[in-house]
């Protein structure tokens, strides 16, 4: 008997999943809408069921296992009928030299204990994702079982609904990108949480991989027929009530040894909540970036690799700046965000980068939004608008603050016109941010005291743990960690005058300018943000008081 929606909902209220206000809110919409209320629940507050099911194990004081890594345990499966398995879902498992009960519903102790007996073991009780335990049950039936229900499956399986379901999960567990890769096995999805990619359950075969590619070519415009050259495209999906939401999907395909894969990146999923604050920037670093993102002319640039949040950030500040009284107009590839009030146009085969922005220059903008500065035609404009009177924001690939310089230097800009317009640089990346509910404070030991740069060896830090309210990670959601380089008269000079990185970066360290990612990072580990392994996944051990020594 599986778990039903009050008991889900009752083991979210416990954990603190959900709170009561927003729930006695979405009964009287469920009742006005006449739908159920779970689905309601989890379009609120954007998780899966399957969070639910981690609440109801945390509340019977029940590990939640990942199953990914264990099989079955073929001994122990052929004394329980295959029936009572598949209508129960309950199953025997291997973990390591023990075996354990995954159990979907801990509160039918009938069964639970009916199955022990025939088991002639106590064993204890887990519980896991029910879509991957009941595609494990699937396969460790019987085969004459199991084929029967394959065929049914590749029989009556609906692409444009397998499809929707996966976009749909993705948007509940806050994915950013969604992976199809087809294997021996069949069908592989992953999903891109906070950084890092998860499996996610589905039973799909070679066929229905190929179904399923196809389905997404179609929708994004591509060659369906063209199966040996990469592709790119995009589409606008919408997501039905009770989540209603429509955002973009940029797609590429890639020829593989087993047919294609497809990346698909979702776009603008936040575009209404973007605000400095949400960011992870501190104070002292907060309120310069205010300062220089209202000054009335300059460039503003954010570097850093593909996927550090670039974008986020400058439409984060196009948002606290956005007011009827300015022009704002931006040039993307492609649009991620769309915002009121706002001019976007998207370059493509017949519009360039430094097209449009000439073009957006003939319509009197107070502000202009370059998506990135990868050409010397682009950098050209760009530094000349900002010249003209115009505040500039753009990105461009660079590891450090500093080295923005040499990479427009590099490029073709002039040093005198780099000088002579930057107003700020600022370098970013993205770690995991702790789960405020159940991270951990320990001592800090020698080694961490010294790596984060302080002499007091009685300091606390914290590491991840799991909740239901994480899903498990430990970590829920991402920061910035920030390299800020603020110019000033004496470090414009220098730029004109062609200084190198090292000189910029001495000048401005000494004059109060620079501020190293490493440093900022530290803070944010002090303060409990995020813990030092995440730190050192992304910044190099570089600080002010190093630079100095040498």
């Amino acid at each position: 008997m599986a778990l039903s929606e009050p008991q889900l909902i009752e083991a979210g209220i416990n954990t603190g999943l959900i709170e009561s206000t927003v729930l006695d809110r979405l009964r009287i919409d469920a009742r006005r809408q006449r739908s159920a209320l779970l689905p309601l629940v989890l379009a609120q507050y954007r998780f899966p069921t399957s969070a639910l099911y981690r609440a109801v194990a945390e509340n019977n004081g029940l590990e939640y296992i990942d199953l990914s890594s264990r099989v079955p345990h073929a001994e122990l499966l052929k004394k329980v009928p295959a029936s009572l398995i598949k209508r129960k879902q309950i199953l025997p498992i291997v973990d390591g030299d023990h075996a354990l009960l995954v159990v979907s519903n801990p509160n039918d102790r009938a069964t639970i204990d009916s199955v022990l007996r025939l088991l002639g073991a106590k064993l204890p009780l887990v519980m896991t994702d029910p879509q991957v335990l009941r595609l494990m049950i699937e396969h460790a039936l019987p085969s004459a079982m199991a084929t029967d229900s394959k065929a049914k499956v590749d029989d009556d399986v609906d692409l444009v609904a397998l499809l929707d379901t996966i976009i749909r999960e993705a948007y509940l567990n806050q994915a950013s990108d969604i992976h199809f890769v087809t294997e021996e096995e069949g069908l592989r999805v992953r999903l891109r949480i906070d950084g890092r990619l998860r499996d996610h359950p589905i039973d799909a075969d070679a066929s229905v991989a190929a179904g399923l590619v196809s389905r997404v070519k179609v929708l994004s415009s591509l060659d369906i027929a063209e199966q040996r050259q990469p592709q790119d495209g995009g589409f606008s999906y919408h997501l039905a009530a009770p989540i209603d939401r429509e955002f973009n999907i940029r797609v590429a395909t890639a020829p593989i040894r087993l047919g294609e894969r497809i990346t698909m990146r979702l776009l603008g999923q936040e575009s209404g909540g973007l605000s400095l604050v949400d960011l992870g920037m501190l104070a002292t670093d907060l309120k310069r970036f205010r300062t220089a993102i209202k000054k009335p002319y300059g460039l503003i640039l954010l570097t850093g690799p593909t996927g550090s949040g670039k974008s986020t950030t400058l439409f984060a500040a196009l948002q606290e700046i956005n007011d009827p009284e300015i022009n704002i107009m931006t040039v993307e590839n492609p649009i991620e965000y769309v915002m009121e009030g706002v001019s976007q146009i998207q370059t493509g085969h017949k519009i360039s980068f430094a097209e449009a922005l000439r073009s957006l220059l003939r319509h009197d903008p107070d502000v202009l939004m370059v998506g990135e500065i990868r050409d010397h035609e682009t950098a050209d404009v760009s530094v000349k608008a900002a010249m003209t009177g115009h505040m500039v924001f753009s990105t461009l690939h660079t590891n450090n603050a500093a080295s923005a310089v040499t990479r427009l230097i590099d490029i073709g800009c002039e040093p005198f016109l780099i000088g002579s317009t930057l107003t700020a640089v600022i370098a970013q990346r993205l770690v995991r941010r702790l789960c405020t509910h159940c991270r951990k404070a320990r001592s800090a030991t020698a080694e961490e005291c010294k790596l984060l740069g302080v002499k007091d060896e009685n300091i606390e830090i914290f590491d991840s743990v799991g909740c239901a309210i994480c899903q498990g990670r430990g970590f829920r959601g991402r920061l910035g960690v920030f390299e800020t380089l603020w110019f000033d008269e004496n470090l414009s000079r220098l730029v004109a005058q062609g200084a190198g990185e090292d000189k910029i970066e001495a000048a401005a360290a000494a004059g109060d300018n620079l501020q190293f990612m490493w440093e900022d990072g530290c803070q944010k580990v002090l303060n409990g943000m995020t813990t030092l392994a995440e730190l050192q996944n992304v910044a190099m051990h570089k600080t002010r008081t190093m630079m100095e020594a040498h």
